[in-house]
């Protein structure tokens, strides 16, 4: 029988940090931020406190690399879109389906919000968070700029000032959907939705439609 390698140092740290960033992200939809204890994330990762103090110095540092985590994985499953979908008109209709779908993760949208809360009322989680959305936007501009050089069309505006404009409508209709109780609202949201992002990126529908 073939003897299983031992992990490195290195490769065993990085994989017990991947394994309480998985368990901390099941915990935190589960939970919300503030209730997700250290010791909770540390116990469902099969592992204790001093572990966990090992790899993260605290909660908020755990909680970014999650949204890193979850910044990853849309832009490699963004970037499958691309790969794999070599007509422009197809690709488009799979990236704005992949959009709408964004809006409706209300678990992530209400945790999202109550961590940016807590940024608002702590400078050193905000320097943090801000860090992070800079790299999600560099990941949706680049994405942007690639959509329109493939279908031959310049930009309506800059690819960052585009995506940060569809970055702001999913984040805020998706919000205002938490609390609105019109069954209407539904619809106008979507209006909304729909409006921006075809005004933004659909900008020449013959052109995709022919790529």
């Amino acid at each position: 029988m073939k003897q299983r390698r031992r992990l490195t140092r290195r490769e065993s740290r990085e994989a017990t940090r991947a394994r309480l960033i998985e368990a901390a992200e099941r915990i935190f939809i589960r939970f919300g931020f503030e209730a997700s204890s250290v010791e909770r994330i540390a116990e469902a990762a099969g592992f204790s406190r001093g572990a966990f103090y090992s790899n993260f110095r605290d909660k908020d540092e755990l909680f970014i690399a999650v949204l890193n985590r979850r910044r990853l994985a849309i832009s490699n499953a963004l970037g499958e879109v691309f790969r794999n979908e070599p007509l422009a008109g197809k690709r488009l209709r799979a990236v704005r389906d992949w959009y709408v779908r964004q809006g409706r993760q209300k678990q992530w949208i209400i945790l999202e919000t109550e961590f940016t809360l807590r940024a608002v009322r702590n400078r050193a989680v905000r320097i943090r968070l801000a860090a992070l959305r800079r790299q999600e936007l560099e990941t949706y501009s680049a994405l942007v700029a690639r959509h329109f050089w493939e279908i031959g069309l310049p930009p309506a505006d800059r690819p960052e000032a585009i995506a940060i404009s569809l970055m702001a409508i999913i984040e805020g209709l998706g919000a205002w959907s938490l609390i609105e109780t019109d069954r209407n609202a539904r619809g106008r949201f979507a209006k909304a939705r729909d409006l921006v992002f075809n005004r933004l990126i659909a900008t020449d529908e013959a052109a995709t439609a022919n790529n």
